[in-house]
């Protein structure tokens, strides 16, 4: 009752606040899909009409980017409309998302909205002093979720797919017609059969995500007459699960497909360039829902993008985006004994990608556990396939992964080796005009001695004012005890 006693209040002093005018809120999210696998964004094999649909019927945002490369801090940034770093243990994989952070979907179901989700919400880290997923609470389906509706609310759905997240079944892309010849390898990855064949069981998964799961969910909405009324937003949650990508702050592990569809609110067929983070989604969704924003939320509305009658850059303003990584797996010796993450923090803009490494002499994709780059052993191609812990553990065990491990003492492999393996120096830059894949380290070339300088300035100035412990120095270790603290409770000072 006291929820709706707040809705019709809302009704009585907020614009959009009737259940009439009040948008419903669709969210169709990929589990390790990244940009920029669509086809309308280019890619020859894989084929996603429902994202093209969508794009096509609303706004392709081209610059659009997670705030970390793993999955539990992307899903508590897009929830919370704040950094990671902000997050104290919702900054890490496999810890948990305090609940005296606000979350979207409460605020709008404070408000009168219906609110639910199917499949993958905040995770996989654990929500142990909240009544459900911070993501709503759980549903078989999204007819499920509608039959539960009362009538006249408005709804907000997130639909967590498990796709294309690994492991996979062998060959099923190739086996689906995919053709690996027309595979576009990038060139951070080896050139082979395998990893060909493993790139097609990818796009197989989005596919299913796509094709299967998304496009019956706009089918059902289309049937009962409020496609139009609903803002649906379809996205990944960070890169795509290969070496040198998810679990990275490069391009191939931040960047993120992003299409918004709003019936005639939105105007179609446009091309956003703005740089856009995914934590920018909660304050949008409050104010298309009339709600005030909280002052905790350091993500900023896409509704002025969103409005807007053209494509190019829209809001001058939107002309970088931040970028964090605190622990995947907690997969690195230190020196008290426990195990830590990779800590790291980017600013991207359209010409440079400036990266600085708080703990450089770690291992960036994990300790080897006696893999070294060069000269070792080899794994067992199963084992490397099979068990992530294995050697390298923020690099989900794959195919691709064997491969270059196995691989990696050859000529034309061992430097992509070790731009995927090998200890980074404390920062990095990239000249996005002349290396988009960004394996050219700049950043000691004298020549861009003004540029570091500048973007470090801005990185760090922009750090310091929201907070973050790595820039203001305090305690900043403390994400490496959160990691070990991974079963629901604060870690102790002993920690």
């Amino acid at each position: 009752m006291k929820t709706f006693a707040w809705g019709a209040l809302l009704a009585l002093v907020l614009p959009w606040a009737g259940a009439a005018e009040r948008p419903n809120i669709l969210f169709l999210f990929g589990d390790d899909w990244a940009w920029p696998h669509a086809s309308c964004l280019g890619d020859p094999v894989v084929k996603t009409p429902t994202f093209d649909r969508l794009a096509r019927e609303g706004v392709l945002f081209r610059n659009a980017h997670c705030a970390a490369p793993s999955c539990s801090p992307s899903r508590a940034a897009i929830l919370t409309g704040q950094w990671p770093w902000r997050l104290d243990q919702g900054a890490d994989l496999l810890t948990f998302l305090p609940a005296r952070f606000a979350v979207y979907p409460d605020l709008l179901e404070k408000a009168g909205y219906h609110v639910g989700l199917t499949g993958k919400g905040y995770g996989p880290g654990k929500f142990p002093d909240w009544k459900h997923n911070p993501a709503g609470p759980g549903y078989k389906s999204f007819e499920e979720f509608l039959s539960k509706r009362p009538a006249g609310a408005p709804f907000c759905y997130w639909f967590g797919s498990h796709r294309p997240h690994r492991p996979y079944k062998r060959g099923c892309g190739i086996a689906s017609g995919l053709d690996p010849a027309k595979v576009q390898v990038p060139p951070y990855l080896p050139d082979s059969p395998e990893v060909r064949s493993d790139i097609c069981d990818y796009y197989f998964n989005v596919q299913q995500f796509d094709q299967k799961e998304c496009a019956p969910i706009i089918a059902a909405l289309e049937r009962i007459g409020e496609l139009d009324n609903t803002i649906i937003v379809m996205s990944g949650d960070n890169g795509w699960p290969f070496p040198r990508s998810k679990a990275t702050n490069y391009d191939t592990g931040t960047h993120q497909p992003l299409a918004i569809r709003w019936g005639a609110k939105v105007k179609a067929g446009r091309v956003a360039e703005d740089f856009v983070s995914l934590s920018d989604l909660a304050p949008t969704f409050l104010e298309a829902a009339g709600l005030p924003i909280p002052a905790s939320m350091t993500a900023r509305s896409l509704m002025p993008v969103l409005l807007a009658a053209g494509s190019g850059q829209v809001d001058p303003t939107r002309d970088h985006v931040l970028t964090c990584m605190e622990t995947h797996v907690p997969c690195r010796a230190l020196d008290d004994g426990g195990l830590g993450g990779y800590p790291r923090r980017t600013i991207v803009t359209r010409e440079f990608h400036y990266v600085r490494n708080f703990h450089a002499e770690r291992w960036p994709a994990g300790d080897p556990k006696g893999c070294e780059v060069a000269g070792a052993q080899p794994f067992p191609a199963e084992e490397l396939m099979r068990n992530t812990m294995a050697a390298f553990a923020d690099i989900d065990a794959s195919p691709s992964k064997a491969w270059l491990v196995l691989h990696r003492d050859e000529a034309e492999v061992r430097p992509l080796a070790a731009a995927a393996l090998c200890k980074r120096p404390a920062r990095e830059l990239y000249d996005l005009r002349k290396d988009p894949y960004e394996l050219l380290n700049v950043a000691e070339d004298p020549a861009y001695a003004d540029q570091v300088k500048a973007l470090d300035a801005r990185l760090m100035g922009e750090l310091m004012a929201s907070g973050d412990p790595r820039a203001t120095g305090e305690d900043s270790d403390r994400f490496d005890r959160y990691s070990r603290a991974n079963t629901g409770g604060s870690p102790s000072k002993k920690q």
